[in-house]
């Protein structure tokens, strides 16, 4: 699995406190079936976003996490102006790898009218826009047509695997339910903030997807479209989204209380 979405690095926003955390995490990831994990810090009005420190923050994670894990610089963009204006200077400056794809952060008090209208100039700049955890904002969770409108005009949205089973309350699982039921879920990830509370795992998510819709689906969220993430192309929607898979009435009924 490819997480694209963590907040592994020590002491530059309110993800991991130190290098310690930072492998401890790392260690879950991968030890949950992570083989690629993107680690995304803020970058908003309360955070400073540096690629450089970033950068040698991932090298000294990778010299003590050792193999079998990739980690890749990434960014949880906030729409401000000063970022605004920053990334169509250099979108490789906040993207995902350098590549094209970039996770973007809209406030839970205030959603501009003309974010569609922004989000239009960024990706005429070169940027794709991933839109993370909308199921956890209540604004969005009332404007699903809003989503539906942008994903019909080519923009992602990512699920916190999290919010599958339950963390962030029932209002949040509800709507990543109806936005999985409406084919408007493109990626799963773990928006990992810490060891305990938060830990950066995808495979409860993968298994809950695989179990109430497909493991086709689980497969594409979590693996095929993540690595098109990290590749910098763009994803294979021929066959998304997936069929889901009829379930016996028993089946059905005993699962309602999983």
């Amino acid at each position: 699995m490819i997480d694209i979405h963590s907040h592994i690095l020590p002491g530059i926003d309110d993800g991991a406190l130190s290098m310690s955390e930072t492998i401890e995490m790392i260690e879950i990831a991968r030890a949950t079936g992570t083989t690629a994990l993107v680690a995304s810090p803020h970058a908003d009005t309360q955070y400073s976003y540096e690629p450089e420190r970033i950068e040698e923050l991932l090298a000294e994670a990778r010299a003590q996490a050792g193999p079998g894990i990739a980690l890749v610089r990434g960014c949880d963009f906030h729409l401000m102006l000063s970022n605004i204006e920053a990334a169509l200077k250099n979108p490789s400056r906040y993207t995902i790898g350098g590549k094209c794809y970039v996770l973007m952060e809209l406030s839970d008090m205030l959603i501009f009218p003309n974010t569609g209208a922004i989000w239009t100039e960024l990706e005429a700049a070169g940027m794709r826009i991933i839109l993370t955890h909308p199921e956890r904002n209540p604004l969005l969770r009332q404007r699903l047509e809003l989503i539906e409108e942008w994903v019909a005009q080519g923009r992602y949205m990512q699920v916190t695997a999290q919010s599958l089973l339950g963390v962030f309350g029932p209002k949040a699982y509800e709507f990543a339910v109806r936005l999985l039921d409406r084919g408007l879920v493109h990626f799963l990830a773990s928006d990992g903030h810490n060891v305990r509370h938060r830990p950066p795992r995808l495979d409860q998510g993968f298994e809950w997807v695989a179990r109430k819709y497909s493991p086709r689906l689980a497969q594409l969220l979590c693996v095929e479209h993540p690595r098109a993430v990290l590749a910098g192309e763009p994803l294979d929607l021929s066959e998304f989204p997936p069929t889901r898979e009829k379930r016996g009435l028993m089946e059905r009924i005993l699962r309602r209380g999983q």
